[in-house]
Order: C-alpha cells, then structure tokens, then sequence
C-alpha cells in the first residue's frame, strides 16, 4: 500500500510516502507497517511565532526567520516531493509534561506522542497543539463559541451573533458531551487538558507565548471541554455541511423573469444529469434520493418557485447569517502597535470567513499497480496560508495508532493511515441544510410560530456578546463592550432572519448530533480492516466523502453521514412553507447512502463532484466543484488513472503532481478546439497554437512555444 499526503495529501499503497517520526526512550517504539507513506504539509507544521520571531521576520522578509517549521516544507511542496511519514521511535528530547506521557518533535516539526492510556496520549496531543498552534486553535474555538470579539474587537460581533443564532447553550453542550461514549469522553477530557496545560505555562512564560497575543495585548484564555465541542461543531458545520442558501435560487429565477424563466432555470439549475460525472461508477450501483414522484416534478416546481417568489428578500439574511451591524465604540483610544496589529485582528476576522471545504482524494487497487498493492491519495484543499488550517501529528496509545492532519482544537488524526489503513476525506457537498418559512406572531412580548395548526411558543434565549473597544482596527483594552441579543428557534432550527409577520429557519441534518462524527472518526484511528473502519464510517453525522486504501489490498469510497428524507411535495431548492405540510420524515439509511468497495475499474476518486448515479443535487456548487453535470475537475482524476493501468509509486506521485499543473478546463475545451476551423490566417495560427496546448496551466512545454493560457 501507498499513501501520500500532500499539503495534507495522503498517498497509501505498498509503496506509502509520508512524514518522519523521531526516537525516544527505548520502551516507545512505534507498530510495523506493512506500506510506505509520504507527506508534505506547507508552508510548516509549526505556527508558532514568538515576539523575537515576528521582530526578524519582519526584518529580514524571510518566512523562515519567524521560527522553527514555520517554512520548512514549502520548497517541498511547491517541488512536488515527500518526506518520510513512516511510524519511527522518537528520537532527540523528550517531553513529559505529566506523567505517563511523553512527546518528541521530528525534523520537519512533527510532534510524535506516545502515552500511557487513551487519556494520556490525547492530553499530550492537546499539549502539543498549543506549542505549534496555540492561536490558530484559539480562533477556531472563539469562532465556533461565539466569543471572536473579545479578541479581535467590534469586527468580530457579526461573527459571534451568527454562532450563538446556530449553535448551543452552554446546557446543551454539557448533554452532547455526556451523550458520548465513555471512550470519547475520555480522548476529549484529555486533549482540553493538555491545551489548558499549554495555555497555563505561556500565561506566564512569555517566551512561549505567541506573537499575536502580545500584538492584540491580550492573553489566550483557558481551555475547556467546551471549547473542544465548540470546534468541532464548527469545523462540521463550515467544511462538512452544504446548503441553507435558498434564496440565491430565488434571486436566480427572478434574474431570469420569474415564473416565465423556469426553463432556463431548470437548464442552469439542474437537479440530475444523467450523463453526469460520478464517483461510484455505475456498474458499481445506483443510488436514488430523489422524493418527489417523477410525474409530479413539474408542478411540484412550479408551485414551490411561486411561493419562493412571493417571499420578502430580507428574509435572506439577518443576524443568523452574519449580517449584523458591527457596532460602533469609543474613540479616543491611541492603538500601541497600530500596523501590525491592526493587521492581525483584520487578518483573523478574513479567516473566520474563509473557512470552506474542498479538497481530491483518490485510490488504486491491487490490479492496477504494478506492486500489487493498494495506493491512496488524498489532498485536502482548505486554502495556503501560514499557518495551514490542518497541522500535522502522530499518536501511539491506548490503542492509539495514527498519524496524519487535523485541525488544531480537534482530538482526532481526521485525514490519515494507522498501522494498516489510510484515508482522505473531501466535502460531500449534498444538501443536508433546509430552509423553513415561519409564520410568527408576538403575544405578550413573547414570540410564537404557528406549526401544524397550533401556535407554538419559540425556543428564546438571551446572549450577551462581549467585545473589545478599537480604533483604526485595533483591538485595545479587555471585552468590557457587550450587546445583547435574542436567539430564538422553531422546530426546524434557529432563526436566521426576519420580516415582518415571517421568519427564516435554518434545519440541520445533524442539529444537536454533530459530536457524534468524533465516535466515528476515534474509530478509523483504531481501525485495522475493512470491517472496523467501515463501523466506524456508520458513526459520523457529518457529510465528508471518504476514500479507504488499506494493507489488505482493499479500496473503498463513503458518501457518509445524516441525510434527510424531503417532502414529496416539495421542491427542496427553495425555501418550504414552516406550517408542517413539509416537513422532514427522517433520514436515508447508512445501506442507501452512496458507496463503493472494491470498485470494478480498480480505482476510485471524488473532487467534491456528484457521488452517485441517481443521487440527485439540491445544492450545486460553482462548476469546479459541485456542478453535477458531466464537466468536473475529478475527470482530470480519472483520465490520468485510466491511462494507466500498471501505476508505480512513481506514477503516483506524478499523478497527484499534475492535478496541481493541468488546466481543468482542457478535458472538455481541447476536443472542441480540435473540432474547429480558422477563416483567416490569423485564426488558423491561433488555433494551431492552442491545439498544441497540452492543458498545462502554466509554464512552457518542451518543444512548444504554446506556454501559459
């Protein structure tokens, strides 16, 4: 098997490429694995910058000066290389800062922890994610707690009123947790006490405290369990989860005339193709979600668009989209280090809204490589930036064995191989997000919505946001600002926006079950086989494909997760009626959900594209991601792995190299090309030019003055 990870990319196969692990004490020694495996993880596996470091950073403009494994791997990764990620005994020091667990750093800036006990080792990774990614791991769980503000100032309200609107009480938080099964408690328990552990040294260590404290003149806050929920709520939520934009469905019909425009509608925002591009091929099986009777399609569309039409366009947004005033504070507060700290607070709150999902991943099997054995890759796609959102770790313990990219904040190896499986994961992209049309009233300050013939009483609560005063996009002094704020849900979920006598609800697939998805997870870092990761695919709540490889020989893809059963009379682009008449009736059960093992081409791969045959799109992305028509960006996948049928770890790395260098456009444009015929000299000699394009992006090609297009 061979695995590769690249910028987070994950390659598996007897052939596997990955990062390098370093020795310790004697008594640590890690697994044997049965394949080869490589990674690269740019710019660094460190984002920890000390005030010393920003100071020569600064200096010098040289990335490298900021700290240790800050840049080290960018040279790797835009060359197209590896390093070792084999499981290796640490080497070098080793930590221990409590008993019972003990963590080495490799070469590159991988922290290898070894523990005692599940708690151990997850507390050692929690501690190890505050020394490399102490304030990144801070802004996701500021972001998913609501509480950005009280470290970026006014810029960071909007944020944090749109993440109390869609998450939990700090009640309901305690119940998930208690929810979870002791052996996920316990790796959660852990892990926030390592971070706490971390965060309680630099309070008082400011040599270890990063820079960006020191510029927004703050100090990170301790870490709780909650904390850890939060983000993971967020992550599930913003990279695992697609739909709740009906209106731009709306604003698309009425650029097209209303009513009068559904043709062109229906041909722009289409809900199957059946010459579309899939993953599971369809010798493999189909896969049919579709609720709404094929003979009443029509008028089930036209009777949905027209209500949709006649909705007030304010109902698109509101405080639980976002779209809340940042409020205005005190002048007259001078900033200390107006530049660079103005910068990182702005540079914070672009990242809170950048957060999106991506990313390829694909697998060979035996019969077509030439060592016959399984080969896997997997690039996630979450944006370059220093730090990467992902960070890179090893876990031995407590039946702990993983290495590979998470999230910082998060306790579990998301993209990554164990001592004999590999995986990566991509956004599904299918819609698991609704919206709800309440009809509402207020009786006696108390507001009501009317469900199933009875006027219910909404779930309400009060939130105080908190946050910093600032001038010149300075945050300066502690979060002594606050607004309060009503948040109030239906039964189909929290309201987003309001107007006049209607609301806006927003349904979760995986409201109040997001926690589950780390069960499962927890189980593919333990898995073995097939079988065990395949019980542990059935666990998560959360929609992210899932490409397996594994020392068996084994390939496999899951289009996992929670997916609602729709009305059937209704047209789930648009917003539905909340009176009840279209409800949700469950959800698609695991069997039915899109899925292949051991796929008869021998390969299989998904670039956020259609999964199925059958499986019909309710949310379609841009076209270079979820565009559920024939032209995908993964037919650039699957051409390359159908040229070749005998793929060497060589071949496979060339592979994943090209996906970063070919124009996607190419695979339909260039036939096309092929197909026409200049009038004029001048037409003809373009033509010639671009026909000798080889889809390359960028660069020149040898022998042809054809370069970059």
């Amino acid at each position: 098997m061979t695995l590769l990870q690249r910028c987070a990319v994950l390659l598996l196969a007897t052939g596997l490429l990955a990062a390098t692990a370093t020795p310790a004490l004697a008594v640590d020694a890690p697994p044997d694995q049965p394949f080869d495996v490589g990674t690269v993880l740019g710019p660094g596996n460190s984002g920890f910058v000390s005030v010393q470091g920003q100071a020569r950073g600064m200096a010098t403009g040289d990335p490298g000066e900021y700290g240790e494994n800050v840049d080290d791997q960018r040279k790797l990764y835009w060359d197209g290389k590896l390093k070792d990620g084999r499981f290796k005994a640490p080497t070098g020091p080793v930590e221990s800062p409590i008993p019972g667990v003990r963590i080495s750093t490799d070469e590159r800036g991988v922290k290898v922890v070894y523990g005692d006990s599940a708690r151990d080792t997850w507390f050692g990774a929690g501690y190890a994610a505050g020394q490399q990614r102490l304030f990144l791991a801070d802004a996701v769980r500021r972001l998913g707690r609501g509480t950005f503000a009280e470290l970026v100032g006014p810029a960071g309200v909007p944020a944090d009123v749109q993440a109390r609107t869609l998450t939990y009480s700090q009640a309901e938080y305690d119940a998930m947790f208690a929810a979870l099964p002791a052996s996920s408690r316990e790796v959660i328990e852990g892990y926030a006490a390592g971070l706490d552990a971390w965060i309680a040294h630099v309070r008082v260590t400011p040599a270890d405290l990063p820079a960006e404290y020191a510029l927004l003149s703050t100090l990170p806050e301790r870490w709780t369990v909650t904390d850890t929920l939060a983000a993971g709520v967020l992550i599930t939520r913003t990279v695992a989860s697609a739909g709740g934009d009906e209106f731009r469905e709306v604003e698309a019909l009425r650029s097209l005339g209303g009513l009068a425009g559904l043709g062109q509608f229906t041909d722009l925002r289409w809900q199957s193709d059946p010459k579309a591009t899939v993953t599971v091929q369809p010798e493999d099986g189909r896969f049919d979600n579709a609720v709404v009777p094929a003979a009443s399609r029509d008028a089930v569309l036209r009777r949905s668009a027209a209500y949709a039409l006649g909705l007030d366009p304010k109902l698109a947004n509101g405080p639980g989209t976002g779209a809340f005033p940042v409020p205005t504070t005190p002048g007259g507060i001078a900033p200390a280090v107006p530049v660079p700290a103005a910068r990182a607070a702005a540079s914070l709150v672009e990242y809170g809204k950048a957060l999106h999902g991506g990313s390829y991943s694909f697998a060979v099997s035996p019969k077509r490589t030439s060592t016959g054995a399984a080969m896997l890759v997997s690039g996630p796609q979450l944006g370059y930036s220093y730090p990467s959102l992902l960070w890179e770790l090893e876990v031995h313990g407590g039946g702990y064995d993983a290495r590979g990219s998470t999230v910082p904040g998060l306790p579990t190896i998301g993209i990554g191989y164990g001592k004999r499986v590999a995986w990566g994961v991509t956004t599904g992209n299918s819609k698991t997000i609704d919206s709800f049309i309440e009809t509402t009233r207020t009786v006696a300050g108390r507001l009501e919505y009317l469900h199933r013939g009875v006027w219910k009483p909404a779930d309400c609560r009060n939130e105080v946001v908190r946050y910093r005063a600032a001038q010149s996009g300075v945050p300066v002094g502690p979060p002594v600002l606050s607004q309060t704020v009503q948040i109030c849900r239906t039964v189909h979920g929290p309201i987003v926006a309001t107007a006049g006598e209607q609301a806006r609800s927003v349904q979760y697939a995986m409201f109040g079950r997001e926690l589950e998805t780390i069960n499962g997870i927890l189980a593919w870092n333990r898995a073995d086989n097939l079988a065990q990761f395949e019980a542990g695919m059935r666990m998560v709540t959360w929609n992210e494909n899932t490409i397996y490889a594994d020392a068996d020989g084994h390939i496999a893809y899951w289009h996992p997760g929670l997916f609602p059963r729709r009305s059937s009379g209704w047209d789930s682009r648009f917003p539905a009626p909340g009176t009840g008449g279209f409800d949700r009736t469950g959800f698609v059960p695991f069997e039915q959900m899109p899925k292949v093992k051991d796929p008869k081409v021998g390969y299989v791969a998904n670039w956020n594209g259609k999964p199925a045959a059958g499986w019909i799109d309710e949310y379609l992305d841009p076209a270079s991601s979820r565009s559920g028509g024939k032209a995908q960006r993964v037919q650039v996948i699957q051409g390359l792995l159908a040229a070749q049928p005998r793929m060497t770890p060589a071949d496979l790395r060339a592979t994943e190299f090209r996906l970063g260098t070919v124009d996607q456009r190419h695979v339909e444009f260039g036939p096309l090309l092929r197909s026409m015929r200049g009038e004029t000299a001048s037409q003809r000699a373009a033509l010639a030019l671009l026909n000798d394009w080889d889809g390359t992006a960028y660069g020149p090609r040898a022998g042809t003055s054809a370069g970059s297009y």
